[in-house]
C-alpha cells in the first residue's frame, strides 16, 4: 500500500514539475509534447489557482512580469500530504 501511495504522489509532483517547465517552452510541433501539455493544462491549473488565491505573485519585475510561487507551494503541500498518507496508512 505504501508503494502505491508513494507512486501516486510522486507522479503528481513530477507532473506538476513538468507542467511548470512546459510553461516556459514555446509551442512545439511535436504532437506527443502538445498532448502532454494539454493533459497537464486540464489537470493542474485548478489546483494552482486555488493556491494562487491565498498566495499572490510576490515580485513584480520591471518588464511587468511576476514571480509566482504557487507551483512550489503546491509541491510542498503534496509532499506533506504524502508524508501524512504514509503516517495514516
Amino acid at each position: 500500500m505504501h508503494v502505491l501511495i508513494g507512486l501516486i504522489f510522486d507522479a503528481l509532483i513530477l507532473g506538476l514539475i513538468a507542467h511548470w517547465v512546459l510553461g516556459f517552452i514555446p509551442t512545439l510541433q511535436n504532437d506527443h509534447v502538445e498532448k502532454a501539455r494539454a493533459f497537464l493544462e486540464k489537470l493542474y491549473p485548478p489546483f494552482i489557482e486555488l493556491v494562487r488565491t491565498k498566495i499572490k505573485p510576490i515580485l513584480k519585475k520591471q518588464d511587468g512580469g511576476e514571480i509566482d510561487f504557487s507551483p512550489l507551494v503546491l509541491i510542498l503541500i503534496l509532499a506533506v500530504a504524502k508524508k501524512l498518507a504514509f503516517f495514516v496508512f
